[in-house]
């Protein structure tokens, strides 16, 4: 007999992660297919288009034409050792491109929201219209469980909607200090914005929770460290017992987008001195 619980996971959809734009190439899109394309990942925080073959250059040019020219990063200098399809300004490589034997992305391995340069741009709430897009150049055949090599993302407003209705009041009448993540250039000693931890998505209406994580803390714990790691082990084990984990499982040529405002995510570590990863990152805002 199947118990309740192994029942509701059978039954379990996922809203985020649904394939769009099939058959499609996003070096050429029709200003429909753009729209209708953002309409998608607004409406499932998570979207995946396959089977791409672009250069750095071309995601690039892709996502100002699709969300404007608000990226973060820019002014780096390119790697004469690493090739030219994979760079450009506001690209950046996730991976081993040079054969390293050492996972680069580790501080990836932890549940987090991306912010970048949020906290340190003026005008922008820290639940703006962040997207970031992962493109999916050479991928693991297996991460370090003996799984297929994949990205798993949390639903933050199904997140919501799962806890009890006290502890939503509870959540609606705390704000956290936000800073740029600690690997940032944007990164300073001092929380920079204060952002509620209970919020309104800007286009869907729908609320959900900004957790960030990583660097948050409550205002009104700034001084109480052992509050602060009480307040997160707390209610992050409250959402990751009644959340269901949402793992996309990485075909090469995938690229993958997610909507910070609505999804904090996660990689899994993968065996570098076995396979070679070059994953490109992009992240804008959208105009």
């Amino acid at each position: 007999m199947t118990s309740g619980k192994q029942q509701e996971q059978i039954q379990y959809q996922s809203r985020l992660g649904v394939e769009v734009l099939q058959g499609c190439n996003l070096a050429d899109l029709t200003e429909q297919q753009r729209h209708n394309f953002k309409k998608s990942l607004w409406e499932h925080g998570v979207v995946v288009v396959r089977q791409q073959s672009l250069t750095a250059s071309k995601l690039e040019e892709f996502s100002r034409q699709t969300f404007g020219n608000l990226m973060f990063g820019g002014n780096k200098t390119l790697d004469p050792d690493i090739s030219p399809d994979f760079q450009s300004q506001y690209v950046y490589i996730l991976g081993n491109p040079k054969g390293e034997t050492e996972p680069t992305e580790k501080f990836a391995w932890k549940w987090h929201q991306d912010k970048d340069g949020l906290p340190r741009h003026a005008g922008l709430d820290m639940n703006a219209l962040y997207v970031v897009m992962l493109y999916g150049m050479e991928v693991p055949a297996l991460d370090l469980d003996g799984q297929p090599h994949k990205t798993q993302f949390l639903d933050l407003i199904e997140a919501y909607n799962n806890l009890d209705y006290q502890q939503q009041q509870q959540l609606e009448k705390i704000s956290l200090y936000h800073k740029a993540p600690s690997f940032s250039k944007e990164a300073v000693d001092i929380p920079t914005k204060v952002h509620p931890i209970v919020s309104t998505h800007k286009v869907t209406g729908k609320k959900g929770l900004y957790l960030g994580v990583e660097l948050t803390i409550p205002v009104g714990m700034e001084d109480k460290p052992e509050d602060v790691k009480h307040f997160w082990g707390h209610l992050f084990q409250t959402v990751l017992e009644r959340t269901p984990v949402y793992s996309h499982v990485w075909q090469k040529g995938d690229i993958l987008f997610w909507d910070n405002s609505q999804v904090m995510h996660r990689g899994i570590p993968y065996d570098a001195a076995k396979y070679k990863r070059i994953a490109l990152r992009l992240g804008v805002v959208d105009s």
